[in-house]
């Protein structure tokens, strides 16, 4: 079951009417002098783009191939985190939830003949915990369940539509913080999560069996669920609607900000898919979760906020495809308008420039963050893959790397010589050297734009 639960942000219509403009064109290099004699001695020749914007005044302070077509690796993260916060809103849960027939439920039956758990697909959910099977399983026990037949796990994601390769492990309805699922299928990660609910029902002194535990669960339409969402149409030919089931036990995730940032700081390529896979959803209006609606979502995300995603390839949401392709402006468009228009926990209207000065941008917080230095768990979790970076320069740099084979880039924001916020993109691929001689490239070349601007 789809079971993101949707909270309204003040800033949606200010989003919508601010896109009603044309898209920026640069036709021709726009480079300070020591930018430009920079880019002329990279540490390899690599295939460079470079856009730059002051975000005080709006203007175009620094650009090279800023509209040629890149591997953006994790700086995609920027798109499909940003995405993600603009659909739902930062206050935004998941939840997982166990229902059951409605007629033994209202009975209240003491031994059920099934349960159906149904999660919304966050990679966030546990097995122990405030937010797990175990806490489940424990409101089962306390309304006097005593015993269960089956457990049945509902299709609420079609993971046979995410390409196996990159990721690794599959996309799926309910994803276990214990279990990362590296080249298993979804098939029998189905069957992992549901034995880990059995261990756990039994663990709370509810007797399990009697039926043949099925990790296909059933098809549950629409007039089927009376508390919870939708869920997946089911095979083809479609199986019969089961009867209807209401729900005995519920759970919620941390809020959605906060599972942005532990996607974004660490660059969490699983965290990424899983979160991002609810864009699908709101494309296809039928409750669908498919890879190919979460790229749709990708792209309508692109499309609001004022770039031309039609040159644009995309692949997945987490950067991990060496077939997707973005410019340095998308990523800084996309930047710009999350700065301009911040997400924020505050009930009173906010400056982007407070916002960013007093970090209560909860978009750019969740970004790594630089020069916190790699001391304490503390600077590192703040830091993510910036942490190490940018140390003793100075510089209040917030930003999201991305590295694959060949593959540089960075893309966030840095405050400038003149107090203003600027929103960069640093993309370099189709390089031959060690990665680590372009990042140091690129820290360099943040320098130099601070610096200058």
């Amino acid at each position: 079951m789809r079971s993101l639960l949707t909270v309204p942000l003040l800033i949606a219509p200010l989003l919508a009417a601010s896109l009603a403009g044309a898209a920026e064109v640069t036709l021709r290099p726009v480079l300070s002098p020591a930018v430009s004699a920079l880019l002329q001695r990279p540490p390899s020749p690599a295939h460079t783009g470079l856009l730059v914007r002051d975000l005080t005044t709006g203007k175009v302070v620094e650009a090279s191939r800023p509209d040629e077509l890149f591997t953006p690796a994790s700086t995609l993260k920027i798109v499909s985190m940003a995405a993600r916060l603009s659909q739902s809103g930062p206050q935004a849960w998941y939840s997982a939830d166990v229902t059951a027939s409605a007629a033994e439920v209202n009975g209240k039956a003491s031994a059920l003949s099934s349960v159906t758990l149904r999660g919304g697909g966050d990679p966030s959910f546990s097995i122990q915990g405030r937010y797990s099977l175990a806490a489940l399983a424990k409101q089962l026990s306390a309304k006097g369940i005593k015993s269960v037949g089956e457990v049945r796990l509902a299709p609420t994601v079609d993971s046979s539509t995410w390409p196996a390769l990159p990721l690794g492990t599959p996309v799926v309805a309910v994803r276990l913080s214990e279990y990362p699922g590296w080249n298993d299928t979804a098939e029998r990660y189905a069957e992992r999560v549901i034995s880990a609910f059995e261990g756990q029902l039994r663990a709370a002194g509810i007797q399990v069996g009697g039926g043949q535990s099925s990790s296909l669960g059933h098809v549950v339409g629409q007039a089927a669920v009376q508390q919870f969402g939708s869920v997946i149409p089911g095979a083809s030919p479609p199986l019969p609607a089961p009867p209807p089931e209401l729900g005995l036990a519920t759970v919620r995730s941390q809020p959605l900000i906060e599972l942005a940032k532990q996607t974004l700081k660490p660059s969490d390529n699983v965290w990424a898919e899983q979160i991002a896979a609810e864009l699908g959803s709101k494309v296809a209006g039928n409750g669908a979760v498919t890879h190919a609606g979460m790229v749709a979502g990708l792209r309508a995300f692109l499309t609001k906020v004022g770039v031309n995603a039609a040159p644009m390839s995309l692949n997945d949401a987490s950067g991990l495809s060496g077939g997707n392709r973005l410019t340095p402006r998308s990523l800084v468009t996309v930047l710009s308008r999350m700065y301009d228009l911040p997400i924020t926990a505050s009930k009173t209207p906010i400056t982007p420039l407070d916002a960013f000065t007093q970090r209560k941008n909860l978009f750019i917080e969740a970004l790594p963050r630089g020069a916190t230095g790699e001391a304490s768990a503390e600077a590192r979790a703040l830091g993510g893959t910036l942490a190490g970076r940018f140390v003793g320069s100075g510089l209040d740099v917030r930003a999201k790397t991305g590295t694959l084979p060949g593959v540089s880039s960075l893309a966030g924001y840095v405050r400038g010589k003149s107090g203003h916020v600027l929103a960069f993109a640093l993309m370099m691929d189709q390089a031959p050297g060690n990665t680590l001689d372009l990042r140091a490239y690129q820290d360099r070349m943040v320098k130099v734009i601070a610096q200058n601007h």
